[in-house]
């Protein structure tokens, strides 16, 4: 403050004139208002507003057009009534002389040195508002969308707080009940259905289905079949096509007669190229009934060899749980240590002050768990590790720190952590990507399967019968399913055959090349079938074609087997298939980031069949959940909001929320979890089915 009066001088603030300094509300009154100095006029908002007479000092005025009332004060200036002229003229079609509501806004010549607000273009916006109509058909459908998207209730649109917003923002839009809103979003989805028809019709390569199973409150069992596709821009797409309460027993007939059904319905029996199920006992009868089903009329490639696959998260997450359920008395005791540390500021303060102490990273914080989901469990358990001294020795000053964790206990943890840890970092890699293609899988199973295998020869401890049986489920999996997931990684071109070569070598030896020839025999046998079934000719075989047409139009001058002899190589390379010849082109990094869909959208001219028969392969879903779902443990649920509404409703809003996301990526499904609601009362006639 010295410094500052020293370079102002002492008689600075004594020598200011009181016109020199302008209060803040002469300047407010200046800027919106006439200036004090200015002889005073009548503002044009009194064409639109009517004074009213004063009581108790306090001025008020109404408004003309929809009769509300604002202050009037000769402070409050009046601007907020040029605001609510503005609003009030977008809100319906007033009868009012245009010309006033434009001088409400007509700027006022200012000072060229004063920066001013310019109304021109609310002047321009209010130009055609007096024609404006409602669209009370789009409002509808926006209402819809939002009880479809948000899981919103039905009973939404009867509350009084949404009545009066809707009241506010559109005094004209008629009264919603939640019989109106039901035949809305019928009517949507009946449309909408037709366009999920045509884009299933029209999709350039084969589709492939997955069933998944899910529960209510009430323990009833849906069966809900996702069809999954690449596009013509060659992005993977995923709809939902069929989601059907399914009656007890909840067996393998059950679930075969509902994809066989949904197949049919939507007219793509001869475009499945594979079914993803579940994982269960009875998937194996399942598959087999529609396989024979499919293979009498000769609709599957290669004979069904791709045909079947079981989900990869829900075995892998059966190992996890196994993991966990062995410690599950530990983990609890862990969870309340936590708590006891974060429940008091002062021990929590306290905590990290002594970890810094013994030198330990503070930068990750303590954190707790959510039951339904492992990953959070993992980071738990991996943060906690990491603090073992700090529990320790608040365990040793804290007398009332009761949840304090044995040697053996701590030990326990540490195992179970890196016993977890691979588990992690595979699921990671299909956690965060958004549209995983079956590519990544076989470099995931292995990974998998080789780190259980390597517990089972590794030394004995509290986990080591667990992880025998599941390195024996495991291991069941992928002598079923190795063969479909290396042969979707051959055409991964950072894969191609050395690293699946590579992966079997690791596992059996010197038997890997029996696998490695089975993979390449059935993935040449599928590229044979595209071949014959493609209309247009491979660039190879034109060129063979070219060649002999040029050397039967010569002259027979006797040297034909010299010809024939010098052209021999050249004649290997052109005879080549589109498959060898991506083979034989060098691997791309194997940690390299490459969008693998990208990679055959450019290859797609010089390689045309091999593309489509690429997008089908890796179109291939070995997963039946999705992927921002794969650290969730237990079956899907559909929430009490939904559980009691019947069977054709609960359809339409599951499929019609599946489609609009699909389309808004940017936005993930909910866990259909809201406030629970009746459907008894809904309207009768043509409603009564849904």
């Amino acid at each position: 403050m010295d410094n500052f009066d020293q370079k102002l001088g002492p008689d600075f603030f004594k020598n200011l004139s009181a016109e020199a300094v302008t209060p803040l509300n002469m300047v407010h009154e200046e800027i919106y208002e006439s200036s004090s100095k200015r002889p005073k006029t009548t503002s044009k908002v009194w064409d639109i507003f009517e004074k009213l007479p004063a009581q108790q000092g306090d001025s008020k005025a109404i408004c003309k057009l929809c009769r509300r009332i604002y202050t009037a004060k000769t402070t409050s200036g009046t601007s907020h009534l040029r605001r609510h002229i503005e609003a009030c003229v977008k809100r319906g079609n007033h009868d009012i002389d245009q010309r006033s509501v434009e001088a409400c806004f007509k700027p006022v010549k200012r000072d060229a040195n004063r920066v001013t607000l310019s109304h021109d273009t609310l002047i321009a916006a209010t130009t055609s508002l007096k024609n404006y109509k409602i669209d009370v058909d789009e409002i509808h459908r926006e209402i819809a969308m939002m009880i479809i998207v948000d899981e919103q209730p039905f009973t939404v649109v009867e509350e009084a707080g949404f009545r009066r917003l809707l009241g506010a923002a559109c005094p004209e839009f008629p009264v919603l009940s939640r019989s109106s809103i039901k035949r809305d979003i019928i009517s949507i989805y009946v449309k909408e259905r037709e366009n999920i028809r045509e884009l299933l019709a029209t999709c350039p390569g084969r589709i492939c289905l997955t069933s998944s199973t899910w529960k209510s409150n009430c323990d009833d069992h849906f069966n809900c079949v996702t069809a999954h596709f690449i596009d013509h821009e060659w992005k993977l797409q995923k709809r939902i096509l069929r989601f059907k309460l399914i009656p007890p027993p909840y067996d393998s007939l059950s679930v075969a007669d509902e994809i066989a059904l949904c197949m049919v319905q939507w007219n793509i029996e001869h475009k499945v190229f594979s079914v993803t199920l579940e994982n269960l006992s009875s998937d194996n009868c399942v598959a087999d009934m529609l396989r024979s089903r499919l293979a009498v009329k000769k609709y599957l490639p290669c004979k069904g060899a791709f045909f079947h696959v079981s989900c990869f998260f829900h075995i892998l997450n059966s190992v996890v749980q196994a993991g966990l359920n062995l410690v599950v008395d530990i983990i609890g005791k862990l969870r309340l240590g936590i708590k006891y540390v974060q429940q008091s500021p002062h021990r929590k303060k306290n905590f990290y002050i002594i970890a810094k102490t013994l030198n330990l990273d503070t930068q990750r914080k303590l954190c707790l768990d959510s039951p339904t989901r492992w990953n959070s469990t993992y980071n738990m358990i991996e943060v906690a590790v990491s603090y073992k001294n700090a529990f320790v020795y608040l365990a040793e000053q804290d007398k009332n720190f009761i949840h304090k964790l044995s040697v053996d206990e701590w030990e326990k943890m540490s195992v179970l952590y890196k016993f977890l840890k691979v588990f992690f970092e595979v699921t990671c890699v299909f956690f965060r990507n958004k549209q995983p293609t079956s590519n990544l899988y076989f470099r995931a199973a292995w990974k998998v399967h080789s780190r259980l295998f390597d517990m089972v020869r590794g030394p004995e401890n509290f986990m080591t019968r667990m992880v025998r049986e599941m390195h024996s489920k495991l291991n069941q999996y992928w002598l079923a399913y190795n063969l479909i997931l290396s042969c979707a990684a051959i055409l991964d071109p950072r894969y191609k055959i050395k690293f699946v070569e590579y992966c079997y070598t690791k596992l059996y030896g010197s038997g890997a090349q029996k696998y490695v020839s089975v993979s390449l025999n059935t993935l040449y046998g599928l590229f044979e079938e595209y071949m014959q079934n493609s209309a247009h000719p491979s660039y190879a075989t034109e060129l063979s074609a070219a060649t002999s047409k040029i050397s039967n139009d010569k002259d027979d001058d006797g040297f034909e087997d010299y010809e024939t002899f010098q052209s021999a190589r050249f004649r290997t390379q052109v005879e080549k298939s589109q498959l060898d010849l991506y083979l034989e082109e060098p691997s791309h990094d194997l940690n390299s980031e490459i969008n693998v869909l990208e990679y055959w959208t450019l290859c797609s001219l010089r390689y045309p069949e091999l593309s489509r028969m690429a997008r089908d392969v890796l179109t291939i879903p070995v997963s039946t959940i999705a992927s921002d779902s794969a650290f969730d443990i237990g079956p899907q649920v559909i929430g009490a909001s939904r559980s009691s509404l019947k069977p054709k409703m609960l359809q339409a809003l599951v499929c019609l929320q599946n489609w609009m996301l699909a389309s808004d990526r940017t936005r993930g499904s909910g866990s259909m979890e809201s406030r629970p609601e009746d459907d008894s009362s809904s309207s009768s006639g043509d409603d009564d089915d849904y």
